[in-house]
């Protein structure tokens, strides 16, 4: 049997799905999907099948098996930003799920895929859409019943763990640390703190700061805190200060992702965050951006 196939066709049948599949990988996966990388990893991808349709005898075959598995894993590599063979394990797993989802949208729209390039490249879009739309859509509902996360802060030498909830309300930002800040309550932050440590915050926080000698050491302790006001709004008080300080690290752990930051911004509140004790700390979504 004859067949003709021209290369530069087959490499762009290749590389329009390729590119599709990699942006809902990170889509999928990190919320973002990032063209230039899903465009080299596709590229690779596809230069990887032309390469077999030119220099293979048989299509089907271990050792193009073995060469389409490979191809896969550069594309990967490429297309998103791997960080460990768990990872890896992780993205490929999302890639070859997204891959079958749009070929089986492909295989549904097959016959009037194969009119032309340009009706099959806008068939493979429109199938990208939906995907896309419906990987966002399952995000937002599954964003809506986790609401909170573990934050974990460390301080001195010290780590404390709490419970913290996502409030698209707090906007609060810190010019010091150029960070958005989390809001914690007063006594699970003060576990962090010596009695004369909390003796000291509890004076600024009242702005009735007694002069007292302190060691080199205590002194250069709340250097590195750097106590001071952020001024606030919120329901119900119109203006405010709230008393920030900056912690040596903060992690943010969340269903799929953890957040490290050094040298952030806590702020801390003097009255109940939650009324039923269910977390002590607020979140501000803008975290995950910096």
């Amino acid at each position: 049997m004859y067949c003709e196939v021209y290369v530069d066709v087959f490499f762009v049948v290749n590389l329009l799905p390729g590119f599709f599949v990699l942006c809902l990988t990170n889509q999928f996966l990190t919320g973002a999907a990032n063209p230039v990388r899903a465009l080299l990893g596709a590229a690779a991808g596809a230069m990887g099948n032309c390469f077999i349709l030119v220099f293979s005898r048989e299509l089907f075959s271990l050792q193009n098996g073995i060469f389409y598995i490979v191809t896969a894993v550069l594309m990967v590599s490429l297309g998103c930003s791997v960080k460990g063979l768990k990872n890896l394990i992780l993205k490929m797993c999302v890639f070859l799920g997204c891959n079958f989802l749009l070929g089986g949208f492909l295989f549904v729209f097959s016959q009037r895929a194969r009119r032309g390039i340009f009706t099959f490249g806008g068939i493979t879009a429109l199938c990208y859409w939906i995907l896309y739309i419906g990987i966002r859509l399952c995000k937002y509902l599954k964003g809506k019943r986790e609401l909170y996360c573990e934050m974990l802060i460390a301080l001195n030498g010290k780590e404390i763990k709490v419970k913290g909830l996502y409030d698209t309300g707090n906007c609060l930002y810190d010019r010091v640390t150029g960070t958005s800040v989390c809001v914690m309550v007063k006594d699970s932050f003060f576990q962090l703190l010596t009695e004369k440590q909390q003796q000291f915050l509890e004076s600024f926080c009242i702005m009735e700061i007694a002069e007292e000698k302190r060691t080199e050491e205590e002194a250069a302790f709340f250097q590195r805190l750097n106590p001071r006001f952020l001024p606030y709004t919120s329901v119900g008080c119109q203006r405010g200060l709230l008393p920030v300080v900056t912690v040596d690290k903060l992690t943010i752990r969340g269903q799929e992702e953890e957040k490290k930051i050094l040298h952030t911004a806590v702020g801390i509140s003097y009255t109940k965050l939650s009324e039923k004790g269910r977390f002590q700390a607020i979140i501000s979504p803008e975290i995950w951006k910096k």
